[in-house]
């Protein structure tokens, strides 16, 4: 995959789900090894914020209390 596709991507990627990603790399120099750690961070975030909390399993995850 050429790396100047990373980039347009992730474009795709959050125009299809609607959404907002800010990605941040602190350091790197190896472009693999960056463009590794952004899938891979983004990855590990979606996984969390799909997942369900058990300890509110029964709950509505809104902040209103009712999903529209």
């Amino acid at each position: 995959m050429d790396t100047e596709l990373v980039e347009e991507f992730f474009i795709g990627f959050t125009r299809h789900l609607n959404t907002t990603l800010h990605i941040k790399n602190m350091a790197g120099i190896n472009s693999h090894h960056i463009i590794e750690s952004i899938f891979k961070g983004v990855a590990r975030n979606l996984a969390e914020a799909v997942s369900i909390d058990e300890k509110y399993r029964d709950e509505i995850p809104s902040t209103k209390g009712v999903l529209v």
